[in-house]
């Protein structure tokens, strides 16, 4: 896994982190990629509730499933028009981002 400005996370024996801005999922225990997918560049990842919350550095906000099977994203929406490399926050389900001169929030449930 090759993060640049970012962390990948664990959950369930796998690790989740964006490999040179692609989303990608590895076994903890043989180092096997499962999948590789989507192009969020340099953004960041957090896990909730069985998901990862992926802020790309291009302003988009995705929500996609925490599986080893697929990249499944269920959900994704721009969240600001200019690059992004903070991290997102998680309050039940409510997803939130600030700037300096911005601030947003998002209602991000997967049902």
């Amino acid at each position: 896994m090759k993060n640049k400005f970012n962390s990948s996370v664990l959950y369930e024996g796998y690790v989740y982190g964006l490999d040179e801005g692609i989303l990608t999922c590895l076994d903890v225990n043989t180092g096997a990629r499962q999948w590789k997918g989507g192009r969020y560049g340099y953004g960041q990842v957090i896990l909730a509730s069985g998901h990862l919350i992926v802020s790309s550095d291009s302003g988009e906000l995705a929500l996609v499933k925490a599986t080893p099977q697929q990249y499944f994203r269920s959900r994704a929406l721009r969240s600001y028009r200019r690059q992004d490399l903070e991290y997102p926050s998680n309050r039940r389900w409510q997803a939130s981002r600030a700037h300096a001169n911005e601030m947003a929030a998002y209602n991000i449930a997967a049902n």
